[in-house]
């Protein structure tokens, strides 16, 4: 008898190891998947800001086609989306964004820095703006990914 119940305390012990197990993978599993939600999330409102400061521009602008002149107002969207890009490379090299995501958004910058206002804008500014991280990402030429440069 002594027997019976020890294979039981044995068997009772080994399942409730088991359902342990299984509940930690599970919890582990859901904090996994709350992060990446909550990542994707963050990255949309990003989104969400460069959509809204491209909606002001001028469609010209933002084909690159010539328009004379230039409003203040189109230089101050052009400048707000140059801090905007910088805050993303920065977000970058801290992790904050996924590979996935800045291809993306990297590949999205290398196309409006080579338009003309786009580029006349950053060269005004970019001695006094502080735009580091935009600077280092237009120095390598969009090829430097920002989330190794610290490492």
């Amino acid at each position: 008898m002594d027997l019976d119940w020890n294979i039981i305390g044995s068997a009772s012990t080994a399942l409730a190891s088991i359902a342990t197990a299984v509940g930690v993978l599970f919890v582990a599993w859901q904090i996994r998947l709350t992060k990446k939600q909550a990542q994707a999330e963050f990255e949309d409102s990003l989104d969400q800001q460069y959509r809204a400061l491209s909606m002001l521009l001028p469609v010209d602008v933002l084909i690159g086609k010539h328009i004379e002149p230039v409003s203040p107002e189109i230089r101050e969207l052009i400048f707000n989306y140059l801090d905007l890009t910088n805050e993303q490379v920065y977000l970058r090299a801290k992790g904050r964004i996924s590979e996935l995501t800045w291809k993306s958004w990297c590949l999205g910058v290398s196309g409006h820095m080579s338009r003309p206002y786009f580029k006349e804008v950053y060269d005004e500014v970019k001695e006094a703006s502080g735009f580091t991280y935009l600077d280092r990402l237009i120095e390598s030429e969009y090829k430097s990914d920002p989330l190794f440069w610290f490492k």
